[in-house]
């Protein structure tokens, strides 16, 4: 009987042994299968930091504290945020015609204008980065 006794409890050693490493294996896949969680902050942009002695190729370096004018189309509004996205013509000796995120000194700024309209703005590069200071829902005629 030994023999029986001696096999039954390497049986119950071995299944032991593979529910552990089931349990591993397991504990593994849940960790590698979870689903990524999302930030569920919403986007932000963040204003750039001051730049270094170049702008864009073929623009000058921005001045701090000077006003440049731009024109464009509203792209998204961040009310809560307070920014905006705008897809802009070129901004004369400050930047290129691209579509990107401003921040706005005065958040009822965004109540003049929605997504769709064509605008002015006043942007000011500061050492925090670029601000809108002014935003104003374009003519028909450009300016």
């Amino acid at each position: 009987m030994p023999n029986l006794n001696t096999a039954f409890n390497n049986i119950l050693q071995t299944k032991r042994y593979i529910s552990v490493l089931v349990l591993i294996q397991c504990a593994i896949l849940s960790l590698s299968c979870q689903k990524q969680t999302q930030d569920t902050k919403s986007f932000q942009p963040t204003p750039q930091a001051q730049r270094l002695n170049n702008g864009p190729p073929g623009f000058p370096s921005p001045v701090l504290n000077k006003s440049y004018y731009g024109t464009g189309v509203i792209v998204i509004i961040n009310r809560k945020e307070g920014w905006v996205e705008i897809n802009h013509e070129e901004i004369k000796r400050l930047m290129p015609a691209m579509q990107m995120e401003f921040w706005v000194k005065d958040r009822s700024l965004l109540d003049q204008v929605q997504v769709g309209d064509r605008v002015n703005f006043t942007i000011v590069e500061t050492a925090k980065g670029e601000y809108l200071t002014e935003l104003k829902k374009a003519g028909s005629v450009s300016p």
